[in-house]
């Protein structure tokens, strides 16, 4: 008995010695390569969606901040505009007694009423403009 267990040792040792076993084939590889490029391939893919949403959201912030600042300083001239119109609508309207004989100085204010009326009116598209921008 103790002679057959020696061929025994021998011939797994001669086995062992000799071409390594090989305990999965190459072609078993071929689908966790794929699964692991997938994987790779995918979170790139993922990555750069995400990166390029923050961007966007951030530039959008950007902007929309920007606008309201602009915004706010047409508001700013608007009302000034607005002031300045009521004054001198109401000077004009004190004045209008003494100045009918001076057709010259009325015709002034009247263009110069005319040109904040204009301002006004174009200011008032620039808002309009701004406020349906996103």
């Amino acid at each position: 008995m103790n002679f057959g267990s020696d061929l025994r040792m021998q011939s797994n040792e001669e086995t062992r010695s000799g071409m390594p076993r090989r305990t999965s084939s190459p072609k078993s590889f071929g689908p966790l390569y794929i699964l692991l490029f997938l994987l790779v391939w995918g979170g790139l893919v993922y990555g750069g969606f995400y990166f390029s949403k923050q961007y966007f959201d951030k530039e959008i912030t950007n902007i929309q901040q920007t606008n309201a600042l602009s915004i706010q300083e047409i508001k700013d001239r608007m009302d000034s505009l607005t002031n300045e119109l009521i004054a001198i609508k109401g000077d004009l309207s004190n004045t209008d007694e003494t100045i009918s004989s001076s057709s010259g100085i009325q015709e002034e204010l009247n263009e110069k009423i005319e040109l904040l009326d204009k301002q006004l009116k174009n200011l008032q598209k620039s808002l309009e403009i701004l406020k349906e921008a996103p």
